[in-house]
């Protein structure tokens, strides 16, 4: 694919992901500015998926800046995926302690 397509379709969809979260929380916020969490733990859960596959998508589309070609090649998409796992791990890691 080309980088800069990519490119376009990543930032467009973390926008997304960004804005319908804002919406979602301004949306349950109550007049003190406080969020209750009590029955939304699946909106979150699917929330947090979402912005998991974000984070894939920016290491992916992050890996293939310093490459000379204009389009993605295996080698990025799999250094974006490692980098992507490598947090994933290491905020699964962090909770447990």
């Amino acid at each position: 694919m080309n980088k800069k397509k990519f490119s376009i379709i990543t930032w467009s969809y973390v926008g997304v992901v960004v804005l319908i979260f804002g919406i979602y929380l301004a949306r349950n916020m109550d007049e003190n500015w406080e969020i209750n969490l009590d029955g939304q733990r699946g909106n979150m859960y699917t929330f947090l998926g979402l912005i998991f596959i974000a984070c894939i998508l920016t290491a992916v589309d992050f890996a293939g800046i310093n490459e000379k070609s204009n389009k993605k090649t295996k080698s990025t998409i799999y250094v974006g995926l490692s980098v992507a796992a490598f947090f994933l791990i290491w905020r699964a890691a962090t909770a447990l302690v």
